[in-house]
């Protein structure tokens, strides 16, 4: 066990480093529950969490070695090599123990010599060259000095005596503390990403005889530093309230019109959707900034019809929301870097840094491209998917859709996705590449035939892309209609040396093909010349259809015409050869453009029909468009720009390097098909070009109780935007169940978990919306008994005792308990009492509690 605990903790500094750039001691901090989780995965010893927290600690008194240091609570890191003079800072491992190899969620793998040479060096310099740093700013001190000493009247002390020096030397070194924290915080954020601290305010006004209200640091990239938009951080005191406030905002003492245009593209972006953000308002009319939380599509229309002079975006916490939460300094520390990146990509967007593209797809989205929602089970992660998918096909924003009966959004929904603008999958360990992107599939001949073949089939995400790069083709004859799933076909329209047959399709807007004596009716018992002709028949008749694209074959390199299909196969008695035709609708005839390079430099070939896998479809519909402009009779061709959405339930399962491959690059927005940037890559097994479209939006969603965000690949997480859901408890206000405050009991659980395991591991309302419909006693008891007790048992590895303390059963009478504890009678069990450390308890769910009311008012009362 002791080598299992110090290689699990070992492996995941690595990849804290190694993957995701951790570069400061927060970011290296391992919750003790991991480490647990991931060091009963290598061994068959039980891992015991107390061993952790004491024997392998060595800032606890217990210690038996020096592997780990406490960071704060449950957050420890791991011993560099030469910390403790190299006194049991490590296990003894033997020669063939350190050739073995680790696997890295990655899906890479290390041996532990590796692993062991890396803390021994790269790792240990971290700390000696004093690289590795904490953010460890004081909050209480900022609030402290706000709260006491905020607008108050101030002398220097040297200009007075006795009691009165006392107080303004301690207020001086209240306010220089408070300043020093502040500025702390923000040299960090401009150190971790890359930006500058350009100013800091001072805590006594400009006459130096008042004490500022509020204290500030501004950053900005200094490549821009010439543009008067800022990321800022503020705490503040506004009446008797102390506040922090980060914000986007702009300096208007210099501001210009233009400057003001260019502050507000963070309206281009919706607001995020948590009641800690909203917009700070400056009317034309006022003086003072109103607090809004309308769209982003809203204040937008009032800033350009005047009523709005500016708008900025701010994250606020206050001190109230601090005390509420309990929040400690560490988990104040992460609110703030949180909000802080996510205000930046805002900030990003006005400086040019990040481009929020209006595309060639129509209207510019209100959406990013990639999305993930995150947070414990059970918060409506998937639920919500179905909004925003909605919400981003149909271009509206997510108030109006949840201001929706949810049964009209789902229906709607419904048909997006028969439609093919929505695609669906859940990522599993065994899903990969081959599913997604493509692969080689095995199929039968026919259903009777066991002669198997195997074919390059594009995956499920392959499949959206290409539907998103379809023309929009429709018809202005009543009842006809086109294929949404069109493919390229190569036609050869007779014999090179017979014109006649080319001519007489181009001027009766058909195609034709032979094997007239094959006979008008193609059946199963129809026997072929060879399976090159089966298969050319079988596509004619079978695979081809209407809206699908054909080109004419004018020689290896070129085509002379490009039609689209309008109709089934037909046999045209009139013709004395060629008799098998279909209607075609000729957007060029008579053309010579060359198709080498669009088709992956392969020369086309004179089979009479086969589909153009290959062929770069962005090239060929730029070609259609360009041709179609000039003619059109009864169809309308134009550009898609209809939106696609494709969601990733559970996206943190998969091995997201085995799934994604290259991939991971081309959904980045400026990598699309039509950015700047845009990047194709030559995919393995059908030698094509892929590039993801720009009206391909990816939504995923992750169960933080399977995996930290902190631990998501490194290369995923930089190309999504994260949003949280957390537990919904307003949702839960006014639902009783004999006497049981059910919105009460869930908030008393997971302020305990918080406090006993983490945020990410609380429990969602939605094991709890049924007893709105349903507000009974045994409704309830399911829920406990099939859903919350297992989902406990999980996380604190069936440790019944911090179950007990969850649900409030140590200070419950033993039958109302739903974790009943009895001692253990050793006498009962053994003959004599065995000389190892035994339980004093033993613990059993007491299903008769289920029932109970008390037993659930107990939780919080």
């Amino acid at each position: 066990m002791n080598q299992a605990v110090w290689v699990a903790a070992a492996v995941m500094t690595y990849e804290l480093i190694k993957n995701d750039g951790a570069t400061t001691t927060d970011e290296i901090a391992l919750v003790q529950a991991e480490i647990q989780k991931r060091a009963q995965k290598l061994t068959s010893d039980n891992v015991e969490s107390a061993r952790i927290s004491q024997h392998f600690n060595a800032d606890h008194p217990k210690k038996i070695h020096n592997y780990l240091r406490q960071i704060s609570g449950n957050k420890r890191r791991i011993s560099y090599i030469g910390e403790f003079d190299g006194i049991k800072e490590k296990p003894e491992f033997e020669a063939f123990q350190e050739q073995s190899f680790i696997t890295l969620v990655t899906g890479d793998k290390i041996t532990i010599k590796e692993l062991i040479d890396f803390h021994r060096n790269e790792y240990r310099l971290l700390f000696e060259n004093q690289q590795l740093t904490e953010a460890e700013v004081d909050f209480i001190k900022i609030i402290s000095h706000l709260e006491a000493y905020a607008n108050e009247r101030y002398k220097n002390p040297m200009s007075v005596q006795g009691n009165e020096r006392d107080v303004y030397l301690a207020i001086r070194e209240s306010g220089g503390a408070a300043v020093t924290e502040l500025h702390k915080l923000a040299n960090y954020f401009s150190r971790k990403y890359g930006l500058k601290n350009i100013g800091k305010s001072k805590w006594l006004s400009g006459g130096y005889d008042v004490v500022r209200r509020y204290l500030w640091n501004q950053l900005k990239y200094e490549e821009y530093e010439h543009v008067l938009t800022s990321v800022s951080i503020f705490a503040e005191k506004i009446g008797e309230d102390v506040q922090f406030r980060i914000s986007v905002e702009l300096d208007e003492k210099n501001a210009k019109e233009a400057d003001y245009d260019q502050h507000h593209k963070i309206l281009k972006k919706p607001r995020i959707e948590a009641p800690e953000y909203c917009y700070y308002i400056k009317t034309n009319n006022g003086s003072g900034n109103e607090i809004s939380y309308e769209t982003a599509e809203e204040a937008y229309k009032k800033v350009k019809e005047g009523t709005y002079k500016k708008v900025q975006l701010v994250y606020v916490l206050t001190h109230d929301q601090i005390q509420q939460q309990l929040l400690t300094n560490d988990q104040i520390y992460k609110k703030f870097d949180e909000a802080f990146r996510n205000l930046l990509t805002y900030y990003n967007l006005v400086v040019g840094k990040i481009k929020y593209m209006k595309t060639d797809v129509g209207e510019a989205s209100l959406y990013e491209k990639n999305i993930v929602l995150y947070g414990p089970p059970g918060t409506g992660k998937t639920y919500y998917t179905v909004i925003y998918a909605v919400a981003i096909i149909e271009n509206t924003t997510l108030e109006k859709l949840r201001a929706e009966p949810y049964e009209e959004v789902l229906s709607r929904y419904t048909v997006y996705k028969k439609e093919g603008q929505v695609a669906f999958t859940t990522f599993h360990q065994s899903f990969g590449y081959e599913e997604f992107i493509e692969g080689i599939k095995p199929v039968l001949d026919d259903e009777v035939s066991d002669q198997v073949r195997y074919k390059i089939e594009p995956g499920i995400f392959k499949q959206l892309c290409e539907q998103a790069q379809q023309l929009e083709i429709s018809s202005l004859i009543p009842n006809q209609s086109f294929s949404t799933d069109t493919r390229i076909w190569k036609v050869s329209l007779g014999r090179r040396e017979n014109v006649q047959t080319k001519r007489d399709c181009f001027e009766n807007n058909y195609i034709r093909i032979g094997w007239d004596d094959l006979g008008a009716n193609i059946a199963d018992e129809t026997e072929f010349p060879n399976t090159s002709v089966k298969k050319i028949i079988s596509d004619f008749y079978d695979e081809m259809s209407i809206g699908d694209i054909v080109l004419s074959l004018g020689d290896q390199k070129h085509i002379d015409a490009i039609g689209i299909i309008k109709g089934e196969p037909e046999w045209l008695e009139q013709v004395d050869y060629y008799k098998r035709s279909r209607k075609v609708e000729w957007i060029a005839k008579d053309i010579w453009e060359d198709v080498y390079k669009s088709n992956q430099q392969t020369n086309l070939t004179l089979a009479t029909v086969y589909e153009l896998k290959k062929i770069n479809r962005e090239e060929i519909n730029q070609l259609i468009l360009r041709y179609a402009e000039n003619k059109r009779d009864d169809l309308e061709i134009e550009e898609n720009k209809k939106k696609y959405v494709f969601i990733i339930d559970e996206i943190n399962r998969g091995n997201i390097s085995k799934i994604l491959g290259e991939l991971i690059t081309l959904i980045e927005p400026t990598k699309r098909l039509g950015a700047p940037e845009q990047m194709k890559v030559q995919l393995p097994y059908s030698k094509s070009e892929f590039g993801v479209p720009q009206n391909v939006y990816i939504i995923g969603t992750m169960n933080t109780a399977d995996r930290s965000i902190a631990l998501m690949d490194t290369a995923l997480r930089r190309r999504f935007r994260f949003i949280e859901m957390m537990p919904n408890l307003q949702v839960l206000e006014g639902i009783n169940v004999e006497g049981i405050d059910i919105q009460k009991m869930v908030d008393t659980i997971n302020k305990r978990i918080e406090v006993l395991f983490d945020r990410e591991h609380t429990i969602g309302h939605a094991y709890f919306l049924n007893l709105k419909k349903e507000p009974t006693m045994a409704n309830l008891a399911g829920i406990f008994e099939n859903a919350i007790i297992p989902l406990l048992q999980e996380y604190f590895y069936e440790d019944y005792s911090k179950i007990q303390l969850i649900l409030g059963d140590n200070a419950k009478a033993n039958n109302l308990k739903f974790i009943l504890d009895t001692p253990v009678q050793m006498d009962n069990i053994f003959k004599a009492i065995p000389d190892v450390d035994l339980p004093e308890s033993k613990y059993c769910i007491q299903k008769s509690a289920f029932q109970d009311s008390q037993s659930y008012i107990g939780i919080y009362e």
